[in-house]
């Protein structure tokens, strides 16, 4: 099952993420992300956490719609985006994209980012995208698709991923390690429609991104 979870992030061009959100078999917002599933005139299927983000006129017009609500008190141990993707993987989610999972706030940024470790750890195809990059993680070879002047980085999240190999790109590497911490593997860029990664150990953070 594909799920999409909207989060309460930044979200600039509704109609990119209308088209973006089409398609999903389940629809799940996360506490102030109502605001965003308004914007785009969608209605999700379950609206997920403390609700302190979400204002009164816009949860009035969702419980209008019979949308299912999920309320956890304020006092909790996981974000409201944390909370979002557990219940989606209880309804037997094998994909899940995150929107609005980047913004002002940098702790929740880089906890949804690493949030993206865990589901790759548990066999989830997970990532995060928003108008201008898609990011993923992954514990073994991969391949990610893209067209000719995209951006890719390959950022070690590992203390160090050795053997990497990397084609379909203008840098390609050969048995390259990466450690924590470099910046080797940022901004390189697409040549072909399909980027080939190996590598023997390790886990990495995969950042497609356009200007």
């Amino acid at each position: 099952m594909r799920c999409v979870i909207i989060a309460n992030g930044s979200m600039d061009n509704y109609v990119w993420a209308r088209h973006e959100v089409a398609g999903y078999d389940l629809r799940i917002c996360a506490d102030g992300g109502a605001r965003h599933f308004l914007g785009m005139e969608l209605v999700p299927d379950v609206i997920i956490g403390d609700l302190d983000s979400l204002d009164p006129e816009t949860e009035k017009f969702f419980v209008a719609h019979r949308v299912k609500f999920v309320k956890f008190p304020p006092q909790k141990d996981s974000t409201d985006t944390e909370l979002a993707v557990e219940y989606a993987l209880k309804q037997g989610a094998k994909e899940i994209t995150l929107l609005g999972a980047l913004g002002r706030r940098l702790d929740h940024s880089l906890a949804n980012i690493l949030l993206l470790v865990a589901l790759a750890k548990g066999g989830v195809l997970a990532r995060i995208i928003d108008e201008h990059n898609e990011i993923r993680a992954c514990h073994e070879s991969t391949t990610i698709s893209g067209r000719a002047g995209e951006l890719l980085s390959l950022i070690p999240l590992s203390e160090k991923v050795e053997d990497i190999s990397l084609e379909g790109v203008q840098y390609p590497l050969l048995g390259a390690a990466l450690q924590l911490g470099s910046s080797l593997g940022v901004s390189n860029e697409f040549i072909a429609s399909t980027a080939t990664i190996t590598f023997a150990a390790g886990t990495l953070l995969l950042i497609k991104s356009k200007d």
